[in-house]
């Protein structure tokens, strides 16, 4: 097992991951032996909402360098194991519409301070976002809590 991969699976088994799951704020899919480093399927809850039809969306996140590179994700369809289709991404509030924008970056990742492919294009998010923004000492914990806050409309 590579370092990295270590590293996250002790995460998951910390008191703040462990605390979420048992909130049901969030969690992973699957088992920690089922993981397919570096992807990695977590769910984080979700308000529901009109039209959205999930009170829960997963996220293939794929975590290459863990911790000392941000993560990216998107949202994933448990069922068909890919991508989410563009018309089922979280669309019910403007702030979801930018960073669930599956028209930037061709869909291939978030529009987010915590998200490795969005970071470097936006180097003034460490200071306006800075409580998300990844850093080499954050945990997974970071992005799941950027996920919940916008799934559940709490603000950022």
């Amino acid at each position: 097992m590579e370092p990295d991969e270590s590293l996250f699976k002790k995460h998951l088994e910390e008191a703040l991951f462990q605390e979420g799951v048992e909130e049901n704020r969030w969690g992973l899919v699957g088992t920690i032996q089922e993981i397919n480093w570096p992807y990695v399927i977590l769910w984080c809850k979700s308000t529901p909402h009109a039209g959205a039809g999930f009170n829960k969306y997963y996220f293939r996140f794929d975590l290459k360098n863990y911790p000392a590179t941000a993560p990216t994700a998107i949202p994933w369809d448990i069922e068909k194991n890919q991508r989410l289709a563009n018309e089922l991404w979280p669309s019910w509030s403007e702030r979801l519409r930018k960073v669930f924008n599956y028209n930037w970056n061709s869909g291939r990742s978030l529009y987010a301070p915590c998200d490795r492919l969005a970071m470097p294009l936006h180097g003034k998010w460490a200071e306006k976002h800075y409580t998300y923004w990844w850093t080499s000492d954050s945990t997974i914990i970071k992005y799941l809590r950027f996920l919940e806050s916008l799934l559940n409309e709490t603000q950022i």
